[in-house]
């Protein structure tokens, strides 16, 4: 599903601009995805796991905007991709198509500017838009302020996975599981 332009001011001022990623920013979602698992262990993988070409990113593009089940939305300051939200289908069959599921990430330097929030509401409402009922994502237990961000959009934890993921050093991190109802 394709995502029209929205424009909004962040927190300090800037101009931020929401809209589905085309096929001319697969080299910038490629880079944007290493520096952002660069940046934290919030994410689900290192940046050594990111291996996609940008031939299969310009496919993935491709595919997200004829979906009528999914869609990404990237936000653009000054032109630069900062942050990027995803909404997809959890299961098609009929038991479970009512969820979506959502993932979402902001580069380091743009946190604290509202950004998460944009794209936290804008996903939330196109998935409505789609049909879903309810959409579910995992959140690291410790990441306040990404739960406080989900909470603030209808979010409630429902669930703990403990010790869901392990880090590099051979600690454990717990995940949250969250649901919004729409």
């Amino acid at each position: 599903m394709k995502i029209e332009e929205i424009t909004y001011a962040s927190k300090n001022g800037e101009k931020v601009v929401l809209r589905s990623p085309e096929i001319s920013d697969s080299k910038d979602i490629l880079e944007y995805l290493v520096t952002c698992a660069g940046e934290t262990d919030y994410l689900g993988r290192y940046p050594e796991e990111i291996t996609k070409t940008v031939d299969e990113e310009n496919s993935y593009i491709c595919k997200q905007l004829e979906d009528e089940k999914s869609f990404d939305v990237s936000a653009f300051v000054d032109n630069k991709l900062v942050a990027n939200g995803t909404i997809y289908c959890i299961r098609g069959n009929m038991k479970t198509k009512h969820r979506a599921g959502y993932g979402i990430a902001v580069l380091r330097d743009y946190w604290d500017m509202g950004i998460g929030n944009m794209l936290t509401k804008c996903c939330l409402n196109n998935a409505k838009k789609l049909g879903y009922e309810q959409v579910e994502l995992e959140v690291v237990a410790d990441n306040k302020r990404a739960v406080h961000v989900y909470e603030q959009h209808g979010f409630k934890v429902c669930g703990t996975i403990e010790n869901a993921e392990k880090l590099k050093d051979g600690t454990y991190r717990d995940l949250h599981m969250m649901i919004c109802k729409l």
